[in-house]
C-alpha cells in the first residue's frame, strides 16, 4: 500500500532509509559449479533467485524515502507478479494482458526484445500519476504486454581481496544477462535490480 510523507505518494518499490541493511559478504565453495560463489555470512534460499545473489532490504518502511533508490526484494515480486510500483496492486487486465507506463520507449535487447527494468503500472495509478508526475506530464508511454521473461541483472561483481580473501567491490552496477557467454559472473555478482523482457508490447490509449 503506497505510502504518504508530507502530502506525497511515496512508491512502494521506494526504499526508505530504515530498510538499508548492512550484512557482511563472503565466499563459499560451490560444488555443483566446482567454483566460488558469492554469500551472505548468514545465508537462506531467499537471498538466491534466478542463480543470482540479491541484496537484502528491510521491509517496514521505517525511517526517510530514498528517492532514487529500490528495494530490491519488492522489486523482485512486483516484477514476478506484475505488481503495480506504486500501489502494489495488480496490474493484469481482464484479458490477461499487463500495463506498463513508461517515460520514454523501453530499452532494446539485443535480439530486438523490449525490456525494462521498472516494474509496471496499474491502471488507477496510471491516471494521478499522469496527471502528478513532472516528466510524466512532458512526456509517456502507455502500453500493454501479454508477458514477461527474467532477462538480466544490475549489480555490483566482488572478487577474493587479496589480504583476506573476502570480498571487495570490484565493478559497480553492471548489467548482466541471467543466460550466455557471462553468466558465469553471477556467481560473483550482488543483485540490485532485475530486468526483465516484454513480450508482444502494443500501445495504448492514455486510460
Amino acid at each position: 500500500m503506497t505510502r504518504t510523507r508530507g502530502g506525497l505518494r511515496i512508491p512502494d518499490q521506494n526504499l526508505w532509509t530504515g530498510e538499508l541493511v548492512d550484512l557482511p559478504l563472503t565466499f563459499v565453495w560451490d560444488s555443483a559449479i566446482g567454483n566460488i560463489r558469492l554469500s551472505y555470512l548468514d545465508p537462506s534460499d531467499d537471498d538466491w533467485q534466478h542463480g543470482v545473489l540479491w541484496v537484502r532490504h528491510g521491509q517496514d518502511r521505517a525511517g526517510f524515502p530514498r528517492w532514487k533508490a529500490i528495494n530490491t526484494q519488492r522489486t523482485l515480486e512486483m516484477m514476478a507478479n506484475h505488481l503495480c510500483l506504486v500501489c502494489s496492486g495488480s496490474c493484469v487486465r481482464d484479458d490477461g494482458r499487463i500495463w506498463w507506463l513508461f517515460v520514454e520507449d523501453p530499452d532494446v535487447a539485443p535480439d530486438g526484445t523490449p525490456m525494462t527494468n521498472l516494474p509496471p503500472t496499474c491502471r488507477a495509478c496510471m491516471r494521478e500519476s499522469l496527471q502528478t508526475c513532472p516528466r510524466l506530464i512532458q512526456r509517456s508511454r502507455v502500453a500493454t504486454v501479454a508477458s514477461t521473461s527474467w532477462y538480466a541483472v544490475t549489480a555490483d561483481l566482488f572478487m577474493p581481496s587479496e589480504l583476506d580473501e573476502m570480498p571487495i567491490k570490484a565493478v559497480h552496477e553492471v548489467n548482466i544477462p541471467l543466460a550466455g557467454e557471462n553468466a558465469s559472473l553471477l556467481q560473483v555478482a550482488l543483485g540490485k535490480q532485475p530486468w526483465v523482457l516484454l513480450h508482444d508490447l502494443r500501445k495504448e490509449s492514455t486510460p
